[in-house]
């Protein structure tokens, strides 16, 4: 088994371009420091960063290079090695290598079970050659990630959270969100190069305050206009207030993938209008005017939606939507 001994006066190298790994470079020089005081004989002291472009350390310096390959962040990958003296942690890319620190830093035993939460390794695991660089077992679920998200509004010290469990991509409620909470954000995932995308649950295109006024915008169950749940794709006012909506929403948030999110999948209109429509398809065609406001709004965007195979597809979908499929009940 490999060994980390991080009592030795480790020095970290950063790249030539830091801007988008800083955050999680202090994290390893944070938690190394740590490592070392865990004992309670020296005071925890960050590991000193030094700049790649910079004069080269001395060669007997323990050292811990950082480095990553010019391509954009789609590509996550990284690769990181252990020597007595050395260690190398490399990515694809920025995210790669914010993927490869926290990956080493979990092989250390160094954990983060919920946001504001941080566990240390004990110090019983510790052997005269270090930490013992195990296989990092602690990663949180998405679905973890995902009940976190539903439970809280989204915030900075969630997504350094997800950054610390390797996640390149958080999907969050544009409808819950103002513009200077999603300003906010934008600089938190910037930091960590996450990536943001905004889910909007479809009966938001309608806001429910319309109904007493304009009822008929609204979806029809066994005769009756009814409040709950998204509203009446073939009404005229339905689809000009709709789009008006969506373009609101889309222009709100400086993203390029858009989540429309079904609240109660069987709750669909019935008007004598509608009855020509399955489910499947009223939802697609609510989606698609979802499309054509985003489309005038934002032309490098798109709308990612789930539906069951064979479903809707008498109603063709805009260029814009990406159309996933859900296992079939």
């Amino acid at each position: 088994m490999a060994y980390f001994d991080a009592s030795k006066n480790w020095v970290i190298l950063l790249p030539n371009d830091k801007t988008h790994i800083e955050k999680a470079a202090g994290d390893l020089a944070r938690y190394i420091g740590l490592l070392v005081s865990l004992d309670g004989t020296q005071t925890p002291k960050p590991l000193p960063m030094l700049d790649a472009s910079g004069s080269a350390p001395d060669e007997t310096i323990p050292i811990i290079i950082l480095n990553y390959e010019d391509r954009d962040f789609a590509h996550n990958g990284f690769s990181w090695r252990a020597g007595p003296d050395r260690v190398e942690i490399l990515g694809d890319s920025g995210r790669g290598l914010c993927n490869g620190i926290y990956s080493f830093l979990g092989a250390l035993g160094l954990s983060w079970p919920s946001p504001n939460e941080e566990k240390l390794p004990p110090l019983s695991v510790k052997s005269p050659e270090g930490f013992p660089l195990a296989e990092n077992k602690t990663h949180v679920s998405s679905q973890a990630l995902q009940r976190y998200v539903e439970k809280k509004t989204l915030s900075g010290e969630l997504i350094t959270w997800a950054a610390r469990q390797r996640y390149d991509t958080i999907v969050f409620n544009l409808s819950a969100s103002s513009s200077r909470k999603l300003k906010s954000l934008k600089e938190y995932a910037q930091a960590y190069i996450i990536n943001l995308e905004a889910g909007v649950e479809l009966s938001a295109l309608l806001p429910r305050r319309h109904f007493l006024l304009n009822s008929d915008f609204f979806r029809m169950e066994d005769g009756k206009r009814v409040k709950q749940h998204y509203f009446c794709p073939t009404s005229p006012g339905a689809i000009s207030l709709a789009a008006k909506e969506a373009k609101k929403l889309f222009q709100a948030a400086d993203v390029n993938v858009y989540h429309l999110w079904l609240d109660r999948e069987s709750a669909w209109c019935s008007c004598p209008s509608c009855r020509a429509f399955t489910k499947a398809e009223q939802i697609r065609i609510a989606v698609n005017i979802a499309a054509d406001a985003l489309s005038a709004v934002k032309l490098d965007a798109h709308i990612l939606y789930f539906e069951k195979p064979g479903e809707g597809e008498k109603i063709p979908l805009r260029k814009n939507v990406l159309r996933m499929e859900e296992l079939a009940d």
